[in-house]
């Protein structure tokens, strides 16, 4: 395991955004945390999200250590860039502040994993701080008896972990069967001092190894830190 780049608020990829309060409110309130640190596998990849540049360098970084024979691999080099640029591209779509994808691999077998995570900011239509438990329950109606919802205690207090299973029309079309969906481990994190949510959303799409992988992400998700 290594301890993830600390995220500052000026850079792309660490600052939680909208968890600032509004200009007037700053003088007589404590701000809330601009970035955060975390402790990721050292096989996991980190793409940063917000920062185009940065983005489309690790995506290429991703392919040079995956295929290095840029001669002899080049169709593969070449389907593996789209693909990657795909997924982060979707990331973006989705308020991404940075994407982690497993490269981990038990006997030339690979163990695909992956890490989003993304900032929601502070809704104007509901005052004040909505509670853990509201938002547990507000989850638990959208998704009924397809999830398991619960409010866990970690280390920066109570935070809402939802755990289901889903086949998104992206892995369908990547060939992944209907039998198949995808593990989904969801972990949304109150930015203290606002009313703002941090949202660490991963995915595993072996089922044989899925409750392995979900106990790798409850530890994961237990090393992060508002700095």
């Amino acid at each position: 395991m290594t301890v993830a780049d600390e995220r500052r608020a000026d850079e792309d990829q660490g600052t939680a955004a909208g968890a600032q309060p509004e200009p007037e409110q700053r003088t007589t309130s404590v701000a809330p945390p601009g970035s955060y640190r975390m402790i990721t596998p050292t096989d996991w990849f980190r793409i940063p999200l917000r920062n185009e540049r940065k983005r489309v360098n690790a995506v290429q970084s991703l392919v040079d250590i995956t295929y290095p024979k840029r001669d002899d691999l080049a169709t593969k080099r070449h389907e593996l860039r789209e693909l990657l640029t795909q997924i982060a591209d979707k990331a973006v779509s989705q308020v991404g502040i940075e994407l982690y994808l497993s490269t981990q691999s038990v006997f030339g077998i690979p163990i695909p994993a992956s890490l989003l995570v993304t900032a929601e900011p502070e809704d104007p239509s509901v005052p004040g701080v909505l509670p853990v438990q509201m938002l547990a329950d507000g989850i638990k109606d959208k998704y009924k008896e397809n999830a398991d919802v619960t409010v866990v205690k970690l280390a920066i207090g109570e935070v809402v972990r939802c755990r289901r299973k889903e086949l998104t029309a992206e892995s369908k079309e990547l060939g992944q069967p209907e039998e198949r969906p995808n593990t989904l481990l969801d972990f949304y994190l109150p930015v203290p001092n606002s009313g703002a949510w941090m949202v660490l959303s991963f995915s595993t799409p072996l089922i044989e190894v899925a409750d392995a992988q979900v106990e790798m992400f409850d530890a994961i998700a237990g090393t992060f830190r508002w700095s």
